[in-house]
């Protein structure tokens, strides 16, 4: 391998933060449940700290041609051909592409120290897609991983449409000191396992009311959805003061329960 490919900076512009710890590649790793899906896809796998051991342990298995490693940075793509020949090289904007036709529609986990100007966009589009992953083991900011792990009263519109298509927890926190080059804040790591306790439709209806209901925060629910022509003041009060709230209630107090029935209260 040349030394140009191996010490390729990382580019400000694509997000890069290379992870360059073992001790949490090992914890990422053993998040991860491996025998759940077919494909196994990692988002911009950089120099391959992560993917050199997971490439490493599906070789093993057989399975060196279900990894799917999807790269944003023209640049790295020789470096990954040549280092890992069975896998599937993807040049792409993982938070644009189309999941069922990269994974060929077999089941698939998603497995990413995801660059942070587009984790978010990433994990949602992943799950709230036709053909999302049967779980995640991903790298975030911290800031945005606690709003993915959020319970009332600090709920937000992220909270709730993660939530609704999957049950997080936190694998561990990670310091700046574990990348090249170091981030100005800290990360963690999240397991993402693909639920279905609301239906589709449902769902959807469920996000679309807390958009409305965060769209002004700091206001009282009741008048934000009623003055956005979702019910009348009473009757949403009503609906909150069923799950013991105040009907003077604001949106991050809400759990999905509770926006459940604002929804089915409309039907």
């Amino acid at each position: 391998m040349s030394g140009t490919r191996q010490h390729l900076a990382p580019k400000k512009s694509f997000g890069q933060h290379f992870l360059n710890d073992a001790s949490v590649i090992q914890k990422i790793l053993a998040a991860v449940p491996w025998d759940s899906a077919k494909k196994i896809v990692e988002v911009g796998p950089g120099r391959g700290a992560l993917t050199i051991p997971m490439y490493a342990k599906l070789s093993k298995e057989g399975r060196a041609s279900d990894v799917i490693l999807v790269e944003l940075d023209a640049d790295l793509l020789p470096n990954l051909r040549e280092r890992f020949p069975e896998a599937e090289i993807v040049h792409a904007d993982a938070a644009q592409v189309d999941w069922a036709k990269i994974t060929s529609e077999e089941s698939w986990l998603l497995v990413s120290n995801l660059p942070y100007n587009a984790g978010t966009a990433i994990v949602n589009e992943a799950f709230w897609g036709t053909h999302p992953p049967v779980a995640a083991v991903v790298m975030l900011q911290k800031e945005v991983g606690e709003r993915i792990l959020a319970k009332p009263p600090d709920m937000s519109v992220l909270s709730v449409a993660m939530q609704l298509k999957t049950q997080a927890k936190r694998v561990c926190n990670v310091k700046p000191g574990a990348f090249i080059p170091p981030p100005k804040v800290d990360s963690i790591v999240l397991s993402l396992v693909a639920v279905s306790t609301y239906e589709k439709k449902q769902a959807e209806q469920m996000v679309a009311l807390a958009k409305k209901g965060f769209a002004h925060a700091r206001k009282q629910l009741r008048q934000t959805l009623a003055q956005g022509g979702e019910g009348e003041r009473e009757e949403i009060g009503k609906v909150l003061a069923g799950a013991g709230l105040s009907p003077l209630a604001r949106p991050e107090e809400l759990s999905l329960a509770v926006w459940a029935a604002l929804v089915k209260d409309k039907r």
